[in-house]
């Protein structure tokens, strides 16, 4: 197979916002609400060169035993490398909750940025080091000791300095300085931990997850892929993980008749983005299937900046309200926060949003279904895969954006995939989802089956390194959950 990407090149994934909260003259208010354990972990999440980590670590403990100093400013200091972005994703995934609240950030919203309990699921970190990190927070006490014991059995010798601690994060980085077990360059060598993880029934996902890893390496090169900011999102995610809430199971519509618009972009004017070969199939396919289910289906392709506008705020306009449901599939080339239209342009999401949220659909179900790039940060694919790369509308009426949804094909800051034949990894696992189950689920569930589809998909990039994709449902509005009607394939293929 041959992914390609249909992404613009972006600077980061708000690294602005996420800067101006975090300064260096606040770093040690930061530690005065940590205590010992968190440090440890919060810099065993952050290192980047896990080679010398050790020492690094060591030292810095050392000192802070000795004169109480600040080991969390002391390390930046020496690592400045998108420091802001790894602390507060660390902060996260131990999450202390009083920390960000001290930062004046949501942690709801920050779980949804870096989905801080999906063990190989990281944005500027490694992920398996936050793998190791829920290894050493799943342990016992008598299992890690037990652990440890086992490992040191492994060692002619073993380092004199940590007999006397069961600091588990110490002891990782210890034998990743000996080269005992290593990740580096996406080359995983986990077998003398594996030996000793199956004995223990309480991790054993822990140890799926890291078997995955030794029997997929190709995977997890997660630094240094690309020059974006942001390191790829890895992930691995066990069978049944609920990612997204549901609606409560007395509060669903079943839709009775609902308008599909499909703006599939192939063409581009300029020379900048390529011709999105797969389009086709994927706008067949999504015609196909809200045929079957009695949508009204209207496409458009190749449309300028000015038309993609036009054509949205004429909705209502052109196709009436009569309906109870609308969804807008955009298929194109994206950039971070927005599409591509057929002459170049951005067009945002917000702009998007604004156009439909208007008072006259004000009672319409409206989702938002985007097969597009929202960043430059990829895991790499082959020839065969590709990647899917404001106007000042004033409304009175907040609540004509109610009843809305956006879902995206990719996080922030991420690639998508889409084949030049079969068509996108999203749209079509997407498509097949709905007609398999859209009557009997209800759209919150399909979007979990969704993303769950898409998450377990991969493929590669140049010979070389793989790419993962995971969805995100990044606005969600919904005043209550739906159900398609009963899906006729022969009406489909109409």
């Amino acid at each position: 197979m041959t992914l390609y990407c249909d992404a613009l090149a972006c600077t980061g994934m708000n690294v602005n916002a996420i800067k101006c909260k975090l300064k260096k003259n606040i770093l040690k208010k930061i530690e005065d609400d940590l205590d010992i354990e968190e440090k440890i972990s919060i810099l065993f999440l952050m290192i980047d060169d896990y080679t010398c980590g050790f020492k690094d670590v060591y030292y810095l403990l050392e000192k802070y035993k000795e004169y109480e100093t600040y080991i969390l400013k002391a390390f930046i200091d020496n690592h400045e490398n998108n420091w802001e972005n790894k602390l507060l994703e660390a902060i996260c995934i131990i999450q202390n909750r009083q920390v960000i609240r001290k930062l004046g950030l949501l942690f709801d919203e920050l779980e949804l940025l870096y989905f801080p309990k999906i063990r190989l699921c990281a944005r500027h970190i490694n992920p398996i080091a936050k793998c190791l990190y829920f290894l050493c927070e799943n342990l016992t006490q008598n299992d890690t000791m037990l652990l440890l014991q086992y490992v040191k059995s492994d060692f002619n010798e073993y380092e004199e300095n940590l007999k006397d601690t069961d600091c588990l994060e110490l002891h990782i980085l210890y034998w990743l300085q000996e080269k005992h077990i290593s990740f580096h360059k996406g080359r995983v060598n986990l077998k003398n931990l594996l030996r000793h993880m199956k004995t223990f029934d309480d991790i054993a996902l822990i140890y799926e997850d890291f078997k995955k890893m030794e029997d997929h390496q190709s995977v997890l090169d997660v630094q240094n892929i690309s020059s974006y900011s942001t390191p790829p999102l890895k992930f691995s995610v066990t069978e049944g993980t609920q990612l997204l809430p549901v609606g409560a199971e007395n509060d669903i519509k079943r839709l009775k008749k609902g308008l599909c618009i499909i703006i599939s972009q192939m063409s581009f004017l300029g020379e900048k983005f390529e011709t999105r070969f797969g389009t086709a199939a994927d706008c067949r396919k999504l015609s196909e299937t809200f045929k079957g289910f009695g949508f009204a289906v209207s496409i458009f392709k190749n449309l300028k900046k000015d038309e993609i506008l036009k054509t949205l705020e004429d909705i209502p306009e052109a196709f009436g309200t009569n309906y109870d449901c609308l969804f807008l599939c955009i298929l194109s080339h994206g950039c971070k926060g927005g599409i591509i239209s057929s002459d170049e342009q951005e067009v945002s999401l917000d702009a998007i949003e604004h156009k439909i949220c208007c008072e006259k659909l004000m009672n319409v179900i409206k989702i938002v279904i985007v097969q597009a790039c929202q960043g430059q940060a990829t895991g790499l694919a082959d020839e065969a895969l590709t990647t899917d790369g404001r106007t000042n509308n004033i409304i009175s009426n907040i609540f004509a954006y109610r009843n809305f949804c956006i879902f995206m094909s990719t996080m922030q800051g991420f690639v998508s995939v889409r084949h030049k034949e079969e068509g996108s990894w999203f749209i079509q696992e997407f498509c097949n989802v709905l007609q398999n189950e859209g009557s009997e689920i209800t759209f919150m569930k399909a979007t979990n089956k969704i993303i769950q589809g898409v998450m377990k998909k991969r493929g590669k990039i140049y010979g070389r390194n793989a790419i993962a994709q995971l969805p995100e449902l990044r606005t969600y509005r919904l005043v209550t959950d739906f159900q398609f009607p009963e899906y006729r394939p022969e009406i489909a293929k109409s």
